[in-house]
């Protein structure tokens, strides 16, 4: 009876076994949230499979990634086309797989984003120019048209042409297309084709303002093919030469002419630049900066200035577009005593006119009317930052009402030498040049080459060297110092000299510059 009892017992645990075997047997499936997409869309994946699976091995044919082993993956198909998806499921020693066939359809967008460039749009006629098509919208069909100015054109139905083309000013138009739309863009005037044997004589410098003594490297810009040059340079050493790029020095002040004729064998072409090259002058230059792109000082003692900010994101622009084009000026943009970039002058015998006199010249443009006090500079000591007590400092600043500008000398116990222009606000958004000279106890503004104010007989003012701020005035001392009536326009062109420059100086300077 036992034994039976026993046998019994054995077949119904055999039978249920069986049945939990039935149960846990794997079967891969999966579902997806969708089946057709636009190329560059994604779509998610989820396990559907039975028998509690702890394996995933997916792999997607064209998508991004191709392979996950994640329960609900999310994969991302940049390119048309149908494509299949296989899933790879384990537990144990167990595995079951499927895969389906052109499960996923990715399409043609319906729109394309169409645009193209070239690797140069001037070229000589022999010259090859290559062309890329930029679109995006998965175009796979091209035409190309370049349409000359007199009415002939060009196709090509590549991706990518390549091509030559004859003199002459073209038209590009481009049209792509997919499965599912089409866009067309036109380039007009696109491209300039020159005859490979023309030459149009063109030239550049390094720079174009230097002082008195100083060299200026010229460079061949011909468009063509030149192969002899002449140049001609009016007040320089040499004064004639037939180099391609050659290196003049000028030791006049003044404004200057250059010349160049550039030829081949075929064709000639003559470039003439009145007043290219200007010569300011240099016996007893202090400083110069000509703001074109930096503020390094372009003078003999190399007082390049740092610049001194508070705030957020406020700073001095540098390639401000300047009055002379291929020129650059400092745009200050200061809003207040919380939010300011400024100037700040390093400690030089050469700013030192306690006994010397002096020469300041810059060009300023602003349209500010609403601020009080536009500094352009201040150099010395207010009597809070002064040893003595006494006033020790020069500025220059505009001003809202008469007088409109005033340039000051002021030493405490001495009248001031107040030199103040009263006939019209100069905070007309146009560019202006001012030279501030102060010498024997005078002190003379000059606007525009002209004499428009003077303090004459005030006795003589020492000035201290430092400090020496451009863009704002000061009050107190190192440490506790406050700054106001910061600037709000353009300056360039920032000379200082240690002599009195005389009427003429100061006119000639003028006309060199303007």
């Amino acid at each position: 009876m036992k034994k039976i009892i026993y046998f019994l017992l054995v077949c119904i645990g055999g039978f249920y076994a069986c049945k939990d075997e039935e149960q846990v047997l794997l079967n891969a499936d999966f579902i997806s949230d969708k089946q057709t997409i636009s190329a560059g869309e994604k779509i998610s994946f989820m396990d559907k499979s039975t028998g509690e699976p702890v394996r995933w091995n997916w792999e997607f044919e064209g998508g991004e990634p191709n392979v996950s082993n994640l329960f609900s993956p999310e994969i991302v198909y940049n390119y048309p086309g149908t494509y299949a998806v296989k899933l790879r499921v384990g537990r144990g020693d167990k595995n079951a797989e499927t895969e389906i066939l052109q499960y996923i359809d990715v399409i043609y967008p319906e729109e394309i984003m169409i645009d193209f460039k070239c690797d140069k749009t001037q070229a000589l006629s022999d010259e090859t120019i290559h062309f890329t098509d930029l679109s995006v919208g998965f175009p796979s069909a091209w035409a190309w048209e370049f349409t000359a100015s007199e009415g002939y054109k060009v196709t090509s139905t590549e991706k990518n042409p390549s091509l030559k083309f004859e003199p002459g000013t073209y038209s590009v138009k481009l049209t792509v297309t997919n499965p599912n739309t089409t866009a067309t863009l036109t380039k007009e005037n696109y491209l300039n084709i020159i005859d490979k044997n023309s030459v149009a004589a063109n030239m550049t410098a390094e720079r174009r303002m230097i002082i008195e003594g100083g060299t200026i490297s010229f460079k061949d810009a011909s468009l063509g093919r030149p192969t002899y040059w002449r140049w001609t340079f009016e007040g320089g050493d040499p004064s004639i030469s037939d180099k391609q790029n050659p290196t003049v020095t000028y030791s006049t002040a003044g404004k200057y002419k250059v010349t160049l004729v550039a030829s081949n064998d075929v064709n000639t072409s003559t470039e003439e630049k009145e007043g290219y090259v200007i010569v300011l002058p240099g016996k007893d230059i202090v400083l110069f900066y000509p703001f074109d792109g930096d503020c390094k000082d372009m003078g003999p003692n190399g007082i390049d200035p740092e610049i001194l900010t508070m705030g957020d994101n406020m700073n001095i622009n540098f390639n401000a577009p300047a009055r002379k084009e291929g020129f650059t000026c400092a745009e200050f943009r200061s809003k207040n005593a919380q939010n300011y970039a400024i100037l700040s002058l390093p400690d030089n015998d050469a700013l030192d006119f306690k006994s010397t006199p002096m020469t300041t010249s810059f060009w300023v443009n602003t349209s500010n009317k609403t601020t009080a006090n536009l500094a352009v500079f201040q150099q010395g000591s207010p009597k809070t930052n002064s040893d003595d007590g006494n006033n020790k400092h020069a500025w220059f600043r505009f001003q809202k009402s008469s007088p409109y500008v005033r340039y000051l000398i002021e030493y405490t116990g001495f009248s001031s030498n107040g030199t103040d222009y009263k006939k019209k606000s100069m905070a007309d958004g146009e560019w202006h040049h001012y030279v501030c000279v102060h010498a024997n106890g005078n002190t003379y503004l000059y606007i525009d080459g002209v004499k428009e104010a003077e303090a004459l007989n005030k006795g003589l003012k020492p000035i201290d060297r430092t400090p020496y701020f451009i863009g704002a005035m000061y009050k107190g001392k190192e440490g506790s110092r406050s700054y106001e009536n910061f600037m709000d326009g353009y300056i360039d062109d920032y000379l200082v000299y240690n002599r009195a420059f005389t009427a003429a100086e100061a006119k000639a300077l003028y006309d060199s510059m303007k």
